[in-house]
């Protein structure tokens, strides 16, 4: 899950990095209740590999970054 969404929490700097890989080959991906700073975050991502929404504990700043081009 990691490898396709690029989730890298950095809680104590108050942000959470999405870097998606890109195209996924499973379709659309949705990942729901995963604790971050003993809250829950959500994150869906397009077959495209876009980040398509984000429901991250209050106070976390989301750095979305687009995926990499080959």
């Amino acid at each position: 899950m990691t490898a396709l969404t690029g989730l890298e929490p950095d809680v104590p700097a108050g942000r959470l990095h999405l870097r998606p890989t890109g195209p996924l080959p499973v379709g659309a991906l949705t990942v729901t209740g995963l604790n971050v700073a003993g809250e829950r975050l959500d994150v869906a991502i397009g077959s495209d590999g876009r980040i398509e929404s984000v429901s991250a504990p209050a106070g976390l700043i989301v750095e979305e970054h687009a995926a990499s081009q080959s």
